[in-house]
Order: structure tokens, then sequence, then C-alpha cells
């Protein structure tokens, strides 16, 4: 049996980006035995100084000069600058990130990351592999540095996404919307009484579960604190990821409020912790987000980071799967008002789940089992462009 090598090519600046390497890359090996695939996060293998110059800024400015992001990511939009920095600096930066593909020598790299992309594009560009490139998008929109003249095809997570893309001058034909990778567990359907006796959790009280990322900007302890105003018995999951610092600001929240609080670290149960809860708070990242879609579960979304997760939070919004709040104060009043109306909470629920694409790590697998395939891949780029699991030459 001829085994296929796949590199996954990620850039763990957001956990989210690692969590969509990780289900393509499990749902890649759902397909068969002939696949050997192997997830690189750049960060392992970056010099200190690029972390220094392409990393640490970005984190800086979201939690202390968010208008400076937001002005840097307006401006590459509306010039339509095809790089997040200068080749050099992957080029030199990542130098090791290089050399793993080169020993691999894939037959098809996968780039869930902006940056990713890039430093795929660049060693295509400059010989270290020869292999078609897939770009798996994270965000129900996307951005200009995506287009590189060496990516051969996009899943991208939504129709608006891939219309930007077109209007970038990428054939359709070389984009299926796929939606956002999950893990499809988000989707089951658990036995909700016994989740909640599983949990500790009083079936006659609501659940709000509360997340904001590790990287901020949400005040996930301010939040937990405003929910007291609400005046009702609430059930709050607050998870702090593996941010240590809102952790230990959270545990000390305990006994000190009218609630009854439970803090997760990281923990790989948001699944069932999504499926016991009536309603989540979280800021709109596109993963979070699309797995609170599969579960089908309502959303007040809040804190977004500037610019992508701005744009999030008005298409969930738009889409009637969300509301919004961006300032902590009246999140309470968000909350009360949805759980007052059940017929509205219920609504939403189903209009998450209309829009949930739980089976979008499994189509991109398909999409990257075509690429494979020299035939097949020729067949994809002449069939009309479409969703994936619409076509016939993604059965």
């Amino acid at each position: 049996m001829r085994v296929r090598k796949i590199a996954i090519l990620s850039l763990g600046i957001g956990a989210g980006h690692l969590r969509a390497a990780e289900v393509v890359h499990r749902a890649l090996y759902d397909g068969g035995e002939d696949i050997e695939a192997r997830t690189i996060d750049a960060l392992d293998f970056a010099t200190r100084w690029f972390l220094l110059l392409y990393v640490r800024p970005y984190w800086w400015m979201l939690r202390r000069a968010p208008w400076a992001w937001r002005w840097i990511f307006e401006r590459r939009q509306a010039r339509r600058q095809r790089a997040t920095a200068p080749a050099w600096v992957f080029r030199h930066g990542c130098r090791a990130v290089l050399s793993q593909l080169k020993a691999m020598s894939p037959q098809l790299v996968i780039a869930t990351e902006i940056g990713a992309a890039e430093i795929a594009a660049l060693g295509r560009r400059e010989g270290v592999f020869n292999a078609p490139i897939l770009a798996v998008q994270t965000d129900f929109q996307t951005e200009p540095p995506w287009v590189q003249p060496e990516i051969d095809f996009y899943c991208v997570g939504s129709d608006q996404a891939k219309r930007q893309l077109t209007g970038w001058g990428v054939s359709p034909h070389r984009i299926v919307t796929c939606g956002i990778p999950v893990d499809p567990a988000f989707a089951l359907r658990f036995d909700r009484t016994e989740l909640l006796r599983a949990l500790g959790l009083d079936a006659r009280r609501p659940v709000i579960l509360v997340m904001g990322g590790g990287m901020g900007p949400a005040p996930v302890d301010e939040i937990v604190r405003s929910l007291e105003v609400c005046g009702q018995p609430l059930q709050v999951l607050a998870v702090a990821g593996r941010n240590r610092e809102l952790r230990e600001k959270l545990e000390r929240l305990h006994g000190r409020l009218a609630l009854d609080l439970r803090v997760f670290g990281w923990t790989d149960n948001i699944p069932e912790l999504m499926a016991a809860s009536d309603l989540l708070i979280t800021k709109p990242g596109g993963l979070t987000t699309s797995e609170a879609l599969a579960a089908g579960l309502p959303m007040i979304l809040t804190h977004p980071i500037p610019g992508p997760e701005e744009r999030h939070l008005n298409y969930l919004k738009g889409l009637g799967a969300a509301v919004a709040t961006r300032r902590v104060k009246k999140v309470p009043k968000a909350v009360s008002a949805l759980l007052r109306d059940a017929q509205g909470l219920k609504a939403m629920s189903q209009r998450a789940r209309e829009l949930a694409r739980p089976d979008a790590a499994h189509a991109v697998a398909q999409v990257a089992r075509a690429l494979l395939d020299k035939e097949t891949f020729i067949d994809l780029l002449a069939a009309p462009p479409s969703r994936a699991g619409e076509s016939a030459y993604l059965m």
C-alpha cells in the first residue's frame, strides 16, 4: 500500500488554528490507512527574533492597544496587501520550519493559519517542496494575504469568504465552502438530564458558559462577576483555558458571589460543557462560535478582537444565532432578557444548528484526498464551484 504524506502547517498564535489542524488531522485518518499526516506548529521551530518581531507585537496590541491592531487590519484590507510580513521574515525566522517540510517531502501541505499559508507558499516558491497547497480558513471572512499564487485550493468558512477571495482574483473553481473545521462531537445530542447529573448541575437552574480565549481581550472574570446582577440562581461554567492568571482570578471569586461558579482550565470536555449550557458568553472567535453553532448553543458575543472578530460578531448577529454587547455592564441585561424569552432562545438554538457545519473537517479531508490524486484534482478544478458535500467530485 502506498502511503502518502501530508503536512498540516499552522502557526499557534491562537488556539483555534491548532484546534482546526487537529480535527483535520483526525479526519484524514478516518478516510483510510494510506495517509501519514503530521501537524507542524511553526511557533515550535521559529527563531526567538521571529517571535519578538511577528508574534508578540500582535499579542501586545490585543491586550494594550486594540485600536492599533484594528488600524493595521483595516489598512491591509483596504490596500489588499498580499503579505502579513516581508518574505525575508518568514524565510529566515522560520528556516527550521522550511527544513521540516523539506525533510518530510510531503505530497500535500495543508495550511490552517494565514502566516502558515505564507510560509507554505514561500516553501513551494523556493523549491523546498513540490506539492499542492490546501488553505483551510478558520474565519467566516478572509484577508488578502491568503491569496498566494502557490496555493492550489481553498476551504473557506462561509460564502462571504468565498466571494471575497473571488473578488481578489481567485478562481471560484478553486474554492469550496466547507465551514470551519470543528470536532464532530459538538453536534452530538447528549442526554441532557444525565449530562447535568454527571456534571453535578441542577436541571432547574440556568447554566451559563463563559469563555474568552487564551489571549484576551475579553475580561472573563469581570463578566462572571457581573452576572450576579441578574438576580437569578445561575450556574456559571467559566473556562480559562491555558491562561493561568485568569484561572487564579476566577478561583478567587469562589464564595464571594451569589452564583454557583465552576472554574475550568484547559479541558477537552468543551462539547459536554456546551451541551449542558443554556447560553454561551464569549468573544467571537471563529472556532469557538463554530463549535457553539454545532452544539445549537445561543451566544452573547462580546469584546471581539478588532478586525476579524468584529466581522464575525456582525455576521452571526445578522443571521440570528447570537446577540452582541461590547460592554461588561450590559451583559447581565442581555442574559436576563434571553433567559426570560424561552421561545426566542429556542429559535436562536435552531438557527445555530441550521448554520452549523459539523462535517467541515471531513469535507476538508475529502478535498485533501482529491488533491493527492492527480486525476481527481483535475476533475475537482473542472467541476462547477459549489459547497462541499453538494457535488459529485467530493462524494
